[in-house]
């Protein structure tokens, strides 16, 4: 079945529910997880591969701190509720909505799809990800400064990140 919805259609559609949140996304509906419903903390287990979702709290944990960043001025500047960010960073199970996810990979400069599916918001299709999302994840510990392994694991990964 093809779905064919017009852009009118939907601006429509959405003027009707002002009580609806909008997020951006891929417009690639088999990259998509299954539903869930919004601010939902996600606890699902990918049988194919192992879950990245560690990974992305960290990354952004540290991507901010090395531009320098107190957390309440990266919210301000991506434009996202320091809520959200707080919970990004220190609950390694929360999905953050699209939105977020590309609100914060433009305001760091990192690559978007990459991070949606970081995030947990679409299906990882390269294992690799996971693979290099658990190494990175393990790699890094909480401290106020990043050590030079930190400094060097989170290089490695973003550069991993914007290639492919």
């Amino acid at each position: 079945m093809k779905m064919n919805l017009s852009k009118e259609w939907l601006r429509q559609r959405a003027a009707l529910d002002d009580n609806a949140d909008v997020s951006a996304g891929t417009l690639d509906l088999n990259r998509l997880p299954a539903s869930r419903p919004p601010n939902v903390v996600s606890m699902q287990a990918s049988t194919e591969a192992e879950s990245p979702n560690p990974a992305f709290g960290r990354l952004i944990n540290l991507w901010r701190r090395k531009k320098g960043l107190r957390i309440d001025a990266l919210a301000e500047k991506a434009r996202i509720d320091i809520a959200e960010l707080i919970e990004i960073e220190r609950n390694l199970n929360y999905v953050p909505e699209p939105r977020t996810v590309y609100q914060l990979a433009k305001t760091l400069d990192l690559p978007s799809e990459r991070m949606l599916e970081l995030s947990g918001n679409l299906i990882v299709r390269d294992s690799s990800l996971g693979q290099e999302a658990v190494r990175f994840a393990a790699r890094s510990e909480s401290v106020e400064k990043l050590s030079k392994d930190e400094q060097r694991a989170l290089e490695e990964f973003v550069k991993f990140l914007s290639e492919k």
